[in-house]
């Protein structure tokens, strides 16, 4: 009942990773985002963090302001703070994390692109 909640493809990480995203750039800001990490846990599942946060044992860090993609987010937000304009870069602020997952993370690649399917009987 209290099991934690592993991921089992890369589009479930995705969509949880965008989740966040979403409600961190809407609920504290670009500004305080960007500041922020986004941290893998051994089950797969990102967590926002406002500080600094270093790896752990299982998991991997990556901090928002070395990303490429977390630039033009900014960029965006000076020049228009449109919630639409800025929900265009969410997408590619999560390709950003998710290459940076793969790249540091045997157990982010290990996971299938895309969910097992089940059958039904």
């Amino acid at each position: 009942m209290f099991a934690a909640r592993t991921m089992h493809s890369r589009r479930q990480v995705g969509e949880r990773a965008a989740q966040v995203v979403d409600r961190v750039i809407f609920d504290m800001g670009v500004d305080r985002f960007v500041q922020g990490t986004f941290r893998l846990d051994r089950h797969c599942r990102p967590h926002f963090s406002s500080a600094c946060v270093a790896p752990g044992r299982d998991g991997v860090a990556v901090a928002l302001a070395h990303l490429a993609e977390c630039a033009a987010l900014t960029a965006a937000a000076g020049r228009d703070p449109d919630p639409r304009a800025l929900r265009a870069h969410t997408d590619a602020v999560v390709a950003g994390l998710l290459r940076e997952f793969e790249a540091r993370s045997p157990r982010f690649r290990a996971l299938p692109a895309l969910p097992a399917l089940t059958i039904a009987e």
